[in-house]
């Protein structure tokens, strides 16, 4: 019954928001749509959205046949000046409209310069009603990164695991590791430790090791629920 109340509300969302200029190809993509602050997200079958980012470019034969366009409308003006008035517009009627590419945070294993741009987007992940935000980061004596989460929920699961996967990139966007950790674990058969609707907790301080405070000044990451367990 849950998921189905999901499905239908992926595909009210669907409805009621502009679908961006370009749908993404990949098969696994329920929809594009345009959240009101300008954001574009991506709304997965598993009931999960992620952030994308949208780049106009023009194709290479996009790109040849305005040049052919505009090197005969410029030949034809310098052997006939009349038609100078009548050549130009088209020249500029011609040119290449650049289609819009939505891609994901990252390309590879570095992070889009866009994505870099509007990184405070990726510092957030939700799934099945429940969301994790990064909070804040520290260092301690041993040069280990400490990073805390606020989780919350609105989902009438009363979630005891939410394992979290966390991808950390260098100030320059290459990226540095990618760990799994149970970012929520509550505690067996002591029901005030699941985290349940309504509810906002703060995750421990989880412990990595192999960063370089000096390539880490941006906070680049991203985020995914990656499994969630309840009672």
């Amino acid at each position: 019954m849950y998921k189905a109340l999901q499905s239908c509300a992926i595909m009210a969302l669907f409805f009621l928001l502009a679908p961006v200029f370009a749908a993404d190809k990949a098969e696994d993509t329920i929809a594009l749509v345009t959240l009101e602050n300008g954001a574009t997200v991506r709304l997965n079958p598993d009931f999960t959205w992620e952030y994308v980012f949208l780049t106009p470019q023009v194709t290479e034969d996009q790109a040849a046949k305005s040049k052919t366009v505009e090197t005969q409308a410029n030949t034809e003006t310098q052997t006939d000046t009349s038609t100078e008035q009548i050549s130009q517009p088209v020249v500029q009627a011609a040119k290449a409209q650049p289609i819009v590419i939505a891609s994901g945070p990252v390309v590879g294993n570095a992070m889009t310069a866009t994505a870099m741009d509007q990184a405070n987007l990726l510092r957030s992940t939700a799934k099945g009603g429940a969301k994790v935000s990064y909070l804040k980061s520290q260092w301690d004596s041993k040069g280990r990164l400490g990073l805390d989460f606020e989780l919350s929920s609105n989902s009438e699961e009363n979630y005891v695991i939410i394992e979290l996967e966390l991808s950390l990139f260098a100030d320059s966007g290459e990226l540095i590791k990618t760990e799994k950790f149970n970012v929520w674990q509550a505690i067996f058969r002591v029901p005030e430790t699941y985290l349940r609707k309504g509810q906002t907790r703060n995750s421990e301080t989880f412990w990595i090791e192999g960063i370089d405070k000096a390539q880490w000044n941006k906070e680049l990451m991203t985020l995914k629920i990656v499994d969630m367990r309840s009672r």
